[in-house]
């Protein structure tokens, strides 16, 4: 079988039809046809529906690409498997990433795992948390950084990293702020969530695990934040609850290591909320490279010497 075999029959898959699947592959209709008869000589059998509009793989298709993507799968963790064998600890590991722990956690790590594995290449790839599981759910990354617990837990095998302590952030001008001051003793006071009633806010967008927290929060204590601006960024949030337009809900990673930390004011939240735990995440079925692993080993290193003491 050619290599391209699941990428064409996945293509005609998602296109629905010749013309499109041809033109996302960059290759000509004629070259894709004689390529899916060929197939499907050797195969014995139809593969795809080509009087379905749009086009849809026949039973003996939905067989024939899902062996082959098992096929793949294994001649993938051979090579990686192989490699490792033959080279040690170097390659290519790519990770799945938010924005926010791309800059805060990710700019930590890697200069140390630079220095110890300097063979070892990395990518990131950016998402929210559920495209981020998506990704090595698809083997699109070799594990993603997400919160526990995961929306698809089947399939997926987690490591877990550090836990982060989550918090109210204001501008220290902010009336709450003025009303509770700062005594020296506590660094993050408790607040009770309920003080947010009619208060502006400042939400991350729906589809993210903080989104939902804001939600629950307001079910728990009855409050009624006003929603002023909702943001797909918590480190853009941050920055608008620093200049005074809301309040927001941050975790403390954040709050220490942004660049508006001296113009925050941070409680802890009352009704108690558990720390949340960053974890990777990577395919339960798929071989776990020597470079992946050792990029896991020096991340729980490193957030228990820098993330959890804060």
């Amino acid at each position: 079988m050619s290599a391209n075999t699941c990428r064409y029959l996945t293509a005609l898959l998602t296109e629905g039809s010749f013309s499109k699947a041809a033109q996302a592959l960059d290759i000509s209709q004629p070259s894709l046809s004689q390529f899916l008869l060929r197939l499907e000589t050797e195969a014995g059998t139809t593969l795809v529906d080509r009087a379905a509009k749009p086009l849809r793989l026949t039973p003996a298709g939905e067989l024939f690409l899902k062996t082959e993507r098992q096929i793949e799968q294994l001649r993938e963790t051979c090579a990686k498997q192989m490699a490792d064998i033959h080279e040690g600890v170097r390659g290519h590991v790519c990770i799945g990433a938010s924005d926010y722990r791309e800059t805060f956690s990710l700019s930590e790590v890697l200069p140390v795992f630079r220095k110890r594995f300097p063979n070892i290449e990395i990518s990131v790839t950016e998402g929210r948390t559920k495209e981020l599981e998506e990704f090595a759910l698809s083997g699109a990354t070799d594990f993603s950084l997400v919160i526990a617990p995961l929306y698809h837990p089947a399939g997926l095998e987690m490591t877990e990293l550090y836990k982060e302590t989550l918090l109210l952030a204001m501008s220290p001008n902010h009336p709450i702020a003025r009303k509770h001051p700062s005594t020296g003793r506590d660094e993050y006071p408790m607040l009770d969530f309920f003080e947010m009633d009619r208060e502006p806010f400042i939400v991350i967008k729906k589809g993210q695990k903080m989104n939902r927290l804001f939600h629950e929060l307001c079910e728990r204590t009855n409050a009624a934040p006003r929603v002023v601006l909702e943001s797909e960024s918590m480190i853009a949030a941050l920055a608008l609850a620093s200049a005074g337009l809301g309040i927001t809900l941050t975790t403390e990673t954040l709050a220490r290591r942004s660049r508006v930390t001296d113009a925050l004011r941070c409680f802890r939240i009352s009704p108690e909320v558990p720390p949340r735990t960053v974890i990777a995440a990577y395919r339960s079925d798929r071989y776990l490279s020597k470079a992946a692993r050792a990029l896991i080993d020096v991340m729980r290193e490193v957030a228990k010497e820098r993330f959890e003491r804060g």
